[in-house]
């Protein structure tokens, strides 16, 4: 019986006795179930299948000027003691800049909105897409709220590609090479402390190949001033 459980986890005790009939066992139906729920088998039941969101738009072609395009993610890390540390970080993906980030035990989607208010306010307005995953934090009805207000699209990536979202996982693996490895971190505070001062570095002084090697900061104000004396 385990052996037949351990290869058709989806198949109940009918099926099995049948099977145990095929194989030259002469047992009745009722005492095969008796034996079967005394050696505590069942059928396993079938996987959660994870939501995914409504309406995808996951053609979006990456950011094409400032506050075009922003992308969401987590990072995890842990102190030097074992307590997990959660990080929401958003980058524009044109100008590569860390626009806002913010560090916690746990953090859901009103944090996130707050988030983004947060980095709305601090570069001049709102995103015209949100990029993102599928986490339950970025597919919650606060987060679609968020977005309806001003009919910023939000694309979602295919589930378990997170290349799609390649932007903001280049700026992560950044982000622990740079900073996580090389920290022994003590608590959310100093947490906190470590990733202001790296962002603030990343963003004046961190040269990109892709920016002509200027900073993100740098290629954003070049980028503005060359639009504001165009215009």
């Amino acid at each position: 019986m385990h052996d037949f459980v351990k290869d058709h986890r989806r198949w109940g005790h009918r099926r099995a006795w049948r099977n145990a009939l095929a194989e030259g066992y002469g047992i009745c139906r009722e005492t095969f179930r008796r034996i079967w729920r005394e050696e505590g088998l069942r059928v396993l039941p079938r996987k959660k299948l994870k939501r995914l969101a409504a309406d995808t738009h996951r053609d979006v072609p990456a950011g094409q000027y400032p506050n075009n395009v922003w992308a969401l993610d987590f990072q995890f890390d842990s102190t030097w003691h074992g307590k997990t540390i959660k990080i929401c970080n958003i980058i524009d993906e044109y100008t590569r800049e860390h626009l806002a980030f913010t560090v916690d035990k746990n953090i859901n989607a009103v944090s996130v909105t707050e988030l983004l208010d947060v980095a709305c306010l601090e570069h001049g307005g709102r995103p015209r897409v949100i990029r993102m995953d599928n986490g339950p934090e970025f597919i919650a009805h606060a987060l679609q709220e968020w977005a309806a207000e001003d009919e910023t699209i939000q694309a979602f990536i295919p589930p378990g590609q997170p290349w799609h979202n390649g932007f903001v996982e280049s700026f992560h693996n950044q982000m622990r090479d740079e900073l996580l490895e090389d920290n022994s971190i003590e608590n959310l505070e100093h947490a906190r402390l470590l990733v202001a001062q790296w962002s603030s570095r990343y963003n004046n002084f961190h040269p990109h190949s892709s920016l002509g090697y200027l900073s993100p900061r740098k290629y954003a104000e070049q980028w503005k001033q060359e639009n504001t004396v165009n215009t």
